[in-house]
């Protein structure tokens, strides 16, 4: 719902208080309603509020009575009702009618460290403890909300809900990181908390930080956990719907309207469906394509799925039908809106975002149902087949089901990461990487590996399963870079995204669900299904997955063509060092005669070029050869 902003400096920065304004008025997307600022000796705090809830009384920053703990939060925080008459139980008084950033004031007096794991909500916020001269940041569970720190070596904290306050502060230089610029290659996506911007980092999930006089430290307050237990197919759906049906509830509370996003599949149908039940007069927005020429990938366009939603429920159903040259004017906004080249084709996902804040400050989303509710069914079979031994014969998909939960050949856990592996080595595979990216630049990035790096995930996953090992790192890697789309590009338009299906009452249900419950080896999602089968037509319920996405893959080889040879032309690519200009010049050869796929290849470094023009890097601004309107 806003933006969040502060400079730890304890006493070491005379104009702190001017840095912070330029800081907030860099993010003013993010809370054009209001705009305020907190002094101290040790610390300034600044905030932009998109006023959604207790739009009179929810001013920040907030301060407790005597005003020795200050806060300004970004998010919901959708138990703040019980926490509140909790709070006053225990003699806590509210100055505000109904906010719930006031209930951190209270929470954090009462609860200290301990705060971060009584809310449910999506967040990001920042406490300053005036009596012990702490700052405590915390951020959400699985990271719906970002908050980006950068520690200088004079021991100097900024941070903020986007990368461009902390630059516009002037304490930190705008400049690449090249190893995380060469992750983004090998996965289109970073992982771990890296940025690709020098010094600047992501608090993790689950975690909190704390800086005080005794020292400085990030700890994790929670981590997924799986509690699996058979039960029956009837009371997991029975469960699982009282929950969804309560989260939904929870984030449909607000002062202002709530739209839906609705794409025609399941998670996004049974979202609006489930809004419906409580507000018969939400609105979904869904978006479509031009399909003009369209080859294969024109089943990626869902209407018929989203209009048989829309009229069994019989609500007002709003349509943005994207043109084939969207991208050429949307690209840059898109980019400059990301702060950073991300997953997927995200120019959808701001535009249909642009058109739903012409009219409301809130939409809900159906991300995060495939991650933890078993929609992946496909890739949950691909990493239980073993790679072929020579001389061995083949298993059959019955062998491979039934052998589930017996003792793995001794293989078998090699063979399913290796394919895990497989799954996450884009737009760039391992065995290209000599070919694709010029030695310079590999050499500036020290060392990384997918390998490694993927690792260093699995080492903290509290199961030995290979399909609970697959959720945990689509969780802290796919889902955590989705969720950062999610929000940059809604909030870019002054629109706050919800995710029931992150509510923290979903996923720990979920995470206590025996994987018969989730996939039969063809059918995902299968207790999901069950619980939302008389919310939906049954063409819904018993939908296959399908991503959200343009029919890029053949708008790449038609209208947008002359568009992705200008902008990847071998001598755009050589100035700006990173890729071999013949090894690109051959990709989109083979993506335009049909020959190979490599659209997501080529989305980034479309990317990855709008993001040098738009942050001076890499070469920077090229002469720009392309629709000025992209800038607009």
């Amino acid at each position: 719902m806003c933006g969040i902003l502060g400079i730890l400096h304890r006493g070491k920065l005379g104009d702190a208080s001017q840095r912070i304004v330029k800081m907030a008025d860099a993010i003013v997307h993010r809370g054009p309603d209001d705009a305020g600022f907190w002094s101290a000796p040790d610390v300034e705090l600044g905030f932009r509020r998109l006023s959604i809830v207790d739009i009179a009384g929810g001013h920040q920053p907030m301060t407790n009575e005597d005003g020795t703990v200050h806060v300004v939060f970004n998010g919901e925080i959708y138990n703040h009702v019980p926490l509140r008459k909790e709070l006053e139980a225990r003699g806590h008084r509210f100055a505000s009618d109904h906010s719930d950033t006031e209930v951190l004031v209270h929470g954090y007096e009462e609860w200290g460290e301990a705060l971060a794991e009584r809310l449910n909500g999506m967040f990001a916020f920042a406490i300053w403890d005036v009596r012990a001269r702490r700052l405590m940041l915390g951020r959400d569970r699985l990271g719906i909300k970002p908050l980006y720190l950068a520690e200088l070596a004079d021991g100097t904290v900024i941070f903020g809900s986007e990368i461009r306050g902390i630059h516009a502060s002037g304490l930190v230089p705008v400049e690449p990181d090249g190893q995380s610029v060469y992750a983004y290659f090998l996965q289109q996506n970073v992982w771990r908390g890296r940025s690709l911007f020098k010094g600047v980092r992501l608090l993790e999930p689950g975690h909190i930080f704390i800086d005080e006089p005794g020292g400085r430290r990030d700890r994790q307050y929670w981590d997924i956990a799986f509690k699996r237990r058979k039960m029956s197919r009837a009371d997991a759906a029975a469960a699982l719907r009282e929950v969804l049906q309560g989260a939904i509830k929870r984030q449909l509370a607000a002062d202002v309207p709530v739209m839906g996003y609705l794409s025609g599949g399941i998670d996004s149908s049974s979202i609006v469906a489930g809004a419906y039940r409580e507000d018969p007069g939400v609105r979904a927005y869904s978006c479509i394509f031009n399909l003009d020429q369209v080859g294969d990938d024109k089943i990626v366009d869902e209407r018929e799925f989203s209009r048989l939603v829309a009229s069994d429920l019989g609500i007002e159903h709003i349509e943005l039908e994207l043109p084939q040259l969207a991208l050429t004017t949307s690209l840059h906004r898109t980019v400059s809106a990301l702060e950073e080249p991300r997953m997927g084709m995200a120019y959808v996902n701001y535009l249909i975002a642009e058109r739903v804040a012409a009219d409301s400050k809130v939409v809900l989303s159906g991300c995060g149902g495939d991650e933890i509710l078993g929609g992946y069914v496909s890739r949950y079979e691909y990493i239980r087949q073993p790679f072929p031994q020579e001389g061995a014969p083949a298993r059959s998909w019955l062998d491979r089901l039934l052998g589930r939960n017996q003792a793995p050949a001794p293989d078998a856990a090699a063979d399913a990461y290796r394919r895990m592996q497989a799954i996450y080595s884009y737009p760039v595979g391992t065995h290209e990487i000599e070919q694709a990216l010029l030695p310079a630049f590999r050499a500036g990035a020290d060392g990384y590996s997918l390998d490694g790096e993927m690792r260093k995930v699995l080492d903290t996953c509290p199961s030995d399963d290979i399909w609970d090992r697959l959720l945990y790192i689509d969780a802290k890697t796919y889902l955590a870079g989705l969720l950062m789309v999610e929000d940059k590009l809604s909030m870019a338009h002054s629109l706050e995204t919800r995710v029931p299906l992150l509510d923290n009452e979903v996923i720990d249900l979920a995470l206590t669900y025996d994987w018969s419950l989730l996939t039969d080896g063809e059918t995902g999602k299968i207790a999901f299904r069950d619980a939302i089968r008389d919310w939906v037509p049954p063409q819904i319920a018993d939908k296959p997955k399908m991503g959200f996405g343009p029919p890029d893959a053949s708008w790449y080889r038609g209208a947008l063509q002359p568009f992705v040879r200008k902008v990847l032309s071998p001598e755009r690519i050589a100035a700006r060092g990173v890729f071999d200009p013949a090894f690109v010049a051959q990709a989109i050869d083979w993506h335009m005669s049909g020959a190979q796929n490599r659209l997501p290849l080529i989305w980034s470094l479309l990317s990855f070029d709008a993001w040098c023009e738009s942050f001076g890097v890499y070469g920077g601004d090229l002469g720009d050869p392309l629709d000025p309107r992209r800038h607009a």
